[in-house]
């Protein structure tokens, strides 16, 4: 199987990873920039060691100006071009990244990073071209052209397979691009908009796993603005697209991920959202528990608070394991998968919620007990390191709540002095924080 990653990292820019301003803000306990940058850098890169994927997905990369479906620009590409020699320094240099291209429009605008091993077997194959230029890439017809500096050595330059159902067989992987633009295939073809004009559109890529011989179809979607009618009708509309329902074959399998900004918890807006793709057998990796609040809800809960504010992250209000009073009531991120045409019957796919707080699987034990699925991959926490490790990123451990009290609350005693500043220090929750407002998902694929 391939293990995938995928994380919303909070508008992932250069100044993200790798700030060169060594000056400390006034009046501030937080790093410098270039401390904060290279805690953070190193976060992601320990979340990657934790459980080695075979592809990395990043969504909420900023893009700089330009046209939908050309490259990104300014702070995000120096940021992915960044993260991908700190990727291949740590991993090997088998590591490549398909170069993003702007997907949305106006304040909408994002890229989305597909970092892959082409170790794993894994040979990218678009599914659309690049022609070059301030081109945007498009359907692989006619002249197709190398990436040029900076992206010239983020994909390799050989051929793929020409086995037999393979997408873009026997082209250079180093021409080939993802997919941003979809139609509804009448005579003639109109444009598919998720739901509306401006609005972000899935992003589209595609690789050979010459280890199973089958085409993966990778989705990766950011949904509208959370919690309205807007949202659910973005990921509904994620059914109309051709690619990854009609015109599937045997040999394709399709994995839908994103911040589908769609509370899970919410069954109106959850139904509207996901129903037409469960229709049309698609299985949601990330289900709703039995029970709408604390602790149960908190196993599938995605997002966190922040680290100041009227709704700050507060250990005192545990709410339950394993949301330790940092962890809000939202369930945004999910990932939905099917495989070929319904002709074969998959291994069961492992997932869990990339917790860098508490670590996951979440098994302890909650009252009542919580019958849900609780996530298969091991996952470690950022904040129980030993200060002395000679990992450059160490916080100092804190002690995490205990197991919850027979009345689901657990914890560190109400207003006990210290400890939510202690909680939010930079070298324990501050950092991971900071890094972003999601957690990611790892699956087993």
């Amino acid at each position: 199987m391939t293990k995938i990653l995928y994380w919303n990292i909070e508008n992932f820019s250069i100044n993200k990873i790798n700030d060169p301003n060594a000056k400390r803000k006034r009046k501030s306990k937080a790093p410098t920039g270039v401390v904060a940058s290279g805690n953070r850098s190193d976060l992601i890169l320990n979340a990657m060691k934790a459980n080695t994927p075979d592809i990395f997905v990043i969504v909420e990369t900023t893009t700089g100006a330009g046209a939908e479906g050309t490259l990104i620009n300014a702070g995000g590409s120096q940021a992915a071009l960044d993260l991908l020699q700190k990727i291949r320094s740590k991993f090997g240099v088998t590591w490549m990244l398909v170069p993003p291209l702007i997907v949305g429009q106006g304040t909408l605008m994002e890229g989305v990073c597909v970092f892959f091993n082409s170790n794993s077997k894994l040979f990218f194959t678009g599914p659309f071209g690049w022609q070059g230029g301030v081109n945007p890439a498009n359907p692989v017809a006619g002249v197709t052209v190398a990436y040029a500096n900076p992206w010239d050595t983020a994909l390799p330059a050989t051929n793929t397979p020409t086995t037999a159902g393979i997408i873009n067989g026997g082209l250079a992987q180093n021409q080939l691009a993802g997919q941003w633009l979809y139609d509804d295939g009448a005579t003639p073809p109109i444009k598919l908009e998720f739901p509306s004009v401006g609005e972000r559109p899935p992003y589209l890529t595609t690789f050979w796993d010459a280890g199973s011989n089958r085409n993966i179809k990778l989705v990766a979607y950011h949904a509208p603005p959370p919690d309205t009618k807007i949202s659910a009708a973005g990921v509904d509309s994620l059914s109309q697209i051709r690619e990854i329902t009609t015109l599937l074959q045997a040999q394709d399998d399709v994995i839908i991920m994103g911040d589908f900004n769609v509370d899970l918890s919410d069954e109106d807006s959850a139904d509207e959202a996901y129903d037409s793709l469960i229709a049309d057998s698609y299985t949601r990796q990330i289900n709703p528990t039995t029970d709408s609040d604390f602790p149960d809800v908190g196993y599938i809960c995605t997002t966190m608070y922040g680290t100041s504010g009227k709704n700050k992250a507060e250990p005192t209000n545990t709410r339950g394991y394993p949301a330790y009073g940092y962890m809000t009531p939202n369930s945004y991120d999910n990932m939905l998968t099917r495989y070929g045409n319904i002709t074969r019957v998959p291994v069961s796919s492992k997932i869990t919620i990339v917790n860098l707080v508490a670590g996951a699987p979440y098994t302890k034990a909650t009252t009542p007990a919580y019958a849900g699925a609780k996530g298969t991959l091991i996952y470690t926490t950022a904040m129980a390191k030993d200060s002395r490790a000679t990992d450059p990123l160490a916080p100092v451990a804190l002690l995490l709540p205990p197991n919850p009290t027979p009345n689901g609350n657990g914890g560190y005693a109400p207003k006990k002095k210290g400890v939510g500043i202690k909680f939010r220090e930079w070298a324990n929750y501050g950092v991971v924080r900071s890094t972003s407002d999601h957690m990611g998902l790892i699956i087993d694929f």
